[in-house]
This record gives structure tokens, sequence and C-alpha cells, in this order.
């Protein structure tokens, strides 16, 4: 449980190992607010929030670029990044990207030849080398890793600089190495008359096992930013739907013929809505062919810009390339095919949950959870809106497993998502039209939080309350129904909704609560919880119920059948301790001290707030250079 004793915000920044300055800049970036130099135990929960959301968010900034080099370049690698301690943990990033672009890991003959070398004149490096080797020889059968080359060149570098500019002719590389001076000499292929093609580009492995820009000598004095990045997005203006029609004289239907890069006969029909009709591909793909009135030119365009962004999200039924029928006209798109069952029909009732996941437990809800916001998140981190958020376009397989389905919905760039329904619209875009304006990352937390808490209490909108009443106005007048501490409602719908709650750990309350009542902390746009935040705090969720914290048994169920019951061992005071760190007095309780002496482990000597703040101190950020 994390101490809520009040603390200063020096003891904190020694906890963490910061000075005045970089405490202060750090309680700024969270929007932390002190009163008198003091934490209060929520203001050290959020600011571990902050920092936990930062360290994934770059994470997940540091995969998604890696996936839109996969995409785009070609790699070639040398010596001494093969021996660098975070090749490994590279490949492990790379090899799914390359198998899904179909690249290929081009390391040239005269490399091999050097490692063999350095087994004997550096037998300190045998460790790594073997490693390297082995990963290589892995990703050569599989067919991820190439070698190329003269097999009798002798100098790695000359030979790496002659592979380098022959793929320059031809294809965009980019170049893995850790050298400097071979970095400058890479570089500087594109300014040689001689070398007409493509430009190259150097990235090196940085110490998280992805890739970071190399930055010259003149670039690192001017004060080049590593994070102004490989790549960089502007802020979109709304873009307004051209509806002019296309005219089509047939829309193509079972057994016809569509045009994308290849020629593609429609199969069964699978399913047919209000946009258009879903047709099997026989290869693992589906054809969206819409309505003749459905057919704009504002569609065709909205779709040209989401197929020339690809992603690469499992799970994610993205537009891959448009259809057109035997004239040339724009009549659909094809992706891939979803599999599951729609969550709103699979989870939103007991009888329905107990039917199609009958052995699921709270931590397998917990887990969807999570899966789902890790999707968002992945979204999210390329600039994309859901908008419109519904458990009709989520399908379920299993708490590892969903599709989004009908993301040519979801807004990108300029393009609105210009659909939604009342439930999960934030109350500052409610009544409004949706074509009209683009939706905030802010309007979308609201749609989340909504998510999460009809999945946490199953199929139970937040608003739903004794007395019943118009949704929207409910949602207009934000007023939360369930409990939280010191804040009390008689409006809490009657039966097991109470004890779903009951169940549910505090900071989770707290979360809800503050979103959805009027006036709470997280309640407006700009102060919502982010996806990454709830990812962060349903991970914490997984662990408590994967390590059996909650002490009452009926929390590992998805519907307790009574309230909560709190453990007395969890409230009885064992030993009263003072912290090591920043000198308050903590408590040990006697059921933590049994997990400790069940571990094997010894008695804490610091308050569980400056346990997890000297944890943060390795995380401050996740790497300085995460975009190309």
């Amino acid at each position: 449980m994390m101490n809520t004793a009040t603390i200063t915000a020096g003891q904190a920044a020694r906890a963490m190992g910061l000075d005045e300055k970089g405490m202060m800049a750090l309680l700024s970036e969270s929007g932390v607010q002190t009163e008198g130099g003091l934490l209060t135990g929520a203001d050290t929960e959020a600011l571990l929030s902050f920092l936990e959301g930062r360290q994934e968010d770059s994470r997940r900034k540091a995969q998604e670029n890696l996936e839109r080099l996969a995409a785009r370049y070609t790699f070639l690698i040398d010596t001494c990044s093969l021996l660098n301690e975070q090749f490994p943990t590279l490949m492990e990033h790379l090899t799914p990207l390359l198998r899904v672009n179909g690249k290929r890991l081009f390391v040239p003959s005269s490399v091999l030849a050097e490692l063999r070398s350095l087994l004997t004149k550096k037998p300190e490096l045998r460790e790594r080398i073997t490693a390297a080797v082995k990963i290589l020889a892995e990703r050569k059968a599989e067919g991820t890793a190439v070698i190329c080359g003269e097999a009798e060149a002798s100098f790695a570098d000359r030979q790496l600089l002659e592979v380098a500019t022959r793929f320059m002719t031809s294809t965009e590389l980019l170049v893995i190495t850790q050298d400097d001076g071979l970095s400058n000499d890479l570089l500087g292929l594109n300014r040689l008359q001689s070398v007409q093609g493509k430009r190259l580009t150097v990235g090196r492995i940085n110490r998280y096992g992805y890739l970071s820009r190399y930055l010259t000598q003149e670039q690192r004095f001017a004060g080049s930013s590593s994070r102004s990045g490989w790549e960089s997005r502007s802020v979109a203006a709304l873009i307004p739907e051209d509806q002019t029609q296309i005219p089509v004289s047939h829309v193509p239907a079972s057994g016809e013929a569509v045009f994308g890069s290849t020629a593609l006969c429609l199969g069964e029909k699978l399913a047919t809505g209000g946009e258009g009709s879903i047709y099997d591909l026989s290869d693992g793909t589906v054809a969206k062919i819409y309505h003749r009135g459905k057919l704009t030119v504002g569609r065709r365009e909205k779709l040209e810009r989401m197929t020339a962004e690809p992603v690469c999200c499992e799970g994610v039924c993205w537009p891959k390339e448009l259809l057109r029928d035997a004239e040339g006209n724009f009549v659909g798109y094809r992706m891939e095919r979803a599999r599951g069952t729609e969550l709103q029909r699979a989870l939103f009732t007991r009888p329905a949950l107990e039917a199609h996941f009958p052995n699921w437990k709270k931590a397998d809800m917990v887990q969807l959870c999570i899966t789902i916001l890790e999707k968002i998140c992945a979204l999210h981190g390329r600039g994309i809106i859901l908008g419109d958020i519904n458990p009709l376009n989520i399908l379920v397989v299993s708490p590892t497993e969903v599709w989004f389905v009908d993301c040519d919905s979801y807004q990108i760039g300029g393009y609105p998502c210009p659909v939604g329904t009342v439930r999960f619209t934030a109350p500052e875009i409610q009544k409004r039209n949706f074509a009209d304006f683009l939706r905030t990352e802010g309007n979308e937390a609201f749609a989340v939080a909504t998510l999460l808490f009809m999945l946490m209490l199953p199929g139970k909108s937040p608003y739903a309350q004794e007395g019943g009443g118009d949704l929207s106005e409910a949602i207009l007048a934000m007023d939360f129904p369930y409990p939280c501490g010191d804040n009390h409602s008689d409006k809490t719908p009657e039966g097991a909704w109470r004890f779903l709650w009951s169940h549910l750990p505090r900071y989770l309350k707290e979360y809800f609560y503050g979103t959805f009542q009027n006036g709470g902390a997280y309640s407006t746009e700009q102060t919502r919880r982010t996806t990454q935040q709830w990812l962060t705090a349903f991970r914490y969720y997984l662990r408590l119920l994967q390590e059996g914290k909650l002490q009452d048994p009926e929390s590992a169920e998805i519907f307790p059948t009574r309230w909560k019951v709190t453990d007395p061992a969890a409230r009885t005071v064992w030993e009263r301790r003072t912290c090591a760190e920043c000198g308050n007095a903590f408590d040990i309780m006697e059921s933590e001290r049994d997990y400790y002496r069940e571990k094997g482990m010894f008695l804490p000597r610091r308050c569980p707030t400056c346990r997890r703040l000297r944890r943060k101190l390795g995380s401050m950020s996740f790497s300085g250079s995460m975009e190309l």
C-alpha cells in the first residue's frame, strides 16, 4: 500500500537523487503543486504515476519509431554494434518488424571475419561474440538476416562503405554503428556527386535496445536536440469531408472482381452495415465495399491518407489498400480479417460473460483492459484518435487478443471521426456534430475511462443511477453515483454493482471518481488521466491480483457476492519504523511482515513512498533520442 504520510519535496528529491532545481522542474512538468514544499500522499502518488507513465511513454515511442524505420529502411550493421551489449535486445525488438515488413538485416562478410579474429585477440569479448553469432545464425536461417559482400574482403569498414554505396543507388539505407569516425564517413556519402540515389541515415543502438539518431559533432555543438526526432508531425487543421459522390455504375458483390495491387475476387458476404458490406477474400483479409451513397470523394481521400501511413499493430484492422472496380472507381478497401466476439455482446451482461468466457476471473478482465489500452496507446503514439470508442467495434478472443474494427472512422491528421455514441462522448463535446471538429486526446480520455469502468462493472455506465434520467444530461451534469473516501452518494445502483465497486482498489476508485464527478481532480479535458496513466494503473492492479495482495478472496471474482472484507492482519501494526531516507515514521503491518518472511527477505528500512521513488531513480527518461 502507498504510504500516505506527508513528505517534503527535498526528501523526495534525495530519495530520487535529484538536486533542488531538478526536483522543481519535475514537479512543474508533472503538474504536482506543493504547499509550503510539502507533498501529500496523493501528491506523491500523482508524481509516481507521472514517472511511470513517462517511462512507458518513452518506451512506446521508441517502439513506434522502430516500426516506422523498419517499414521505411533497409538495415546494414557493423562489428561494433554487433558487440554492443544491447544488440540482443535490439534484435528482440527488430526481428518481428523485419518479418512483418519482409525486410532483412544485412551483415558484411568481413564483419563476420572480424568477429572470428576478435575471438583470439580479445577473449574477454567471447561471450558477446558468441551471442551475436548465434543470433545472426538464427536470423539467417529464417531469412531475416543476410551475409553480403565479397567473402575475401579483409577490412570491415571499407567493405561496409562499399556495400552502403551500392545500396544507396536503389534503396533508403540505415546503417547501425557505434563508431563516430565511420558514422561521419557514411554521412559523407550523401555529399558525393558520384553517388546518385537515396540518402543514407546512421543510427546507433542506445542503452535500451532501440535506435537513436547519430549526431555529428557540429550538430551536437549547435545544440541539436536529440528529441528533435528523425521525423516530425505537424498540428493538423480540420479537413471537411468532400461529399461529392463518386459515380459508380455497379457496386461489386460476391463473385465479382475488385482491384487493389492485384485482382481480387469477392467471396462470401460476412456482414452488412450502414456504410457497406464485408466480403471474404480467402487470404486472411476482407474487403469492405461501401454502399453507393457512401462512395464520396472525401471518404476516398481519407482512406488514401490512411493507407499511405500503415499501422503495424496486431489486432488493429487498419486499411491496407484501396479497392477499385473494373473502371478504376474507388469502391472500398482491404483489411485484415478480425475474429472474436463483440465486446458488448460477450461481456456486458453476466449471462453473456459466463456463456462466452465461463472460466474468467477478475485478473482476466484486468488483462483485457491492458490489452485494449496498449492498442489505444499505440494508435495515440501515431497521432491517431479513435473517436468512436464503441464496444461493438472491439472483438474479444481472449484476455490478450482483441481486434479493433471499423478503423476507417478513426481520426487521422485533419480528417475527423464523424461518428460517436452518447455514452462515450465527453461532456464538453456532447450534442456537437462530430464531423465539424477534431477531437483531442483529452476528449478521448473520457471515452477510455468509460470503457474501463464498464469492464470493471460489466456493462454498467458510469452515470447509470437510481432514478434513471436522460444519459446525455447525466453526463453533462457529471453527477457520479458511486462513493469514494469521504464522498458519499445515495444514488448508487442497487444490487451487485455496489459489491463490484467496493472491491476495486482505492486508487482506481479515485481515478474513476475524479474523472466522472463534477469538480473532480481529473474531470476536465485538460486534467483527465491519459491512456498511458490508465495503462500503468491497470498493470499495477494485475500485479496485485496475481501476487495475491488483495486480502479478500472475493476480490479475485468478476462478480463478488458481498462487500469487500479486509484481513485484520492488514490493519494490524506489527512495528513502527523510521525511514532511513526521509526520516518519516512508517508502519509495517502484520501481513507485510508475514509476506517478507515467507519470501526470505529483510524487512524494509525505507517507507513505501521512498521505496517507490528510489525505484524510479534510473527511470526518469527512457532515452534521449527516440525519433527518426
